[in-house]
């Protein structure tokens, strides 16, 4: 004998198919409003992203440039969807910038922790040592000398 267990849905199925479809259009309204204010501030995210860290930007291109090389249709397509999406790419471009300002700055305390701080110094006037005086030795006698009676 098998010994099966069925999984049954106990319920109203289409009350539950209603509650997923309101979902989604809730969640789909969401998404577009924060589509629509992240437009209005994307020209700002950007220009600040170019301020804390402009290589972020150059770098963004650089790799859409280098995809189109390799394979020209992913890169036509991730330039698409670079210039459909740019508010959401503005962001994460700001939220790159920001991330490696933060790293650069750990960064710069751990060198500051592992060589120790560097201080301005301050020249004192320096006076010159007196010269050394050497005590006066007899010259040795040489080869010649030797000689001489």
């Amino acid at each position: 004998m098998e010994n099966r267990k069925e999984f049954q849905i106990k319920g109203n199925t289409w009350g539950a198919i209603l509650v997923l479809v309101i979902a989604f259009i809730a969640v789909f309204f969401i998404a577009k409003s924060i589509f629509w204010l992240l437009s209005l501030v994307a020209p700002v995210l950007l220009i600040a992203a170019v301020i804390i860290d402009y290589k972020v930007l150059t770098n963004y291109i650089n790799w859409l440039v280098s995809l189109a090389k390799r394979n020209l249709l992913v890169g036509l397509g991730a330039i698409a969807l670079s210039i459909i999406g740019y508010p959401v790419v503005f962001a994460l471009l700001l939220g790159r910038a920001l991330m490696n300002r933060k790293l650069k700055q750990i960064e710069k305390q751990q060198q500051v922790h592992r060589d120790g701080e560097l201080v301005d110094f301050e020249e004192l006037e320096s006076q010159a040592p007196p010269p050394l005086e050497l005590p006066k030795e007899e010259p040795e006698a040489g080869y010649e000398d030797m000689f001489k009676g």
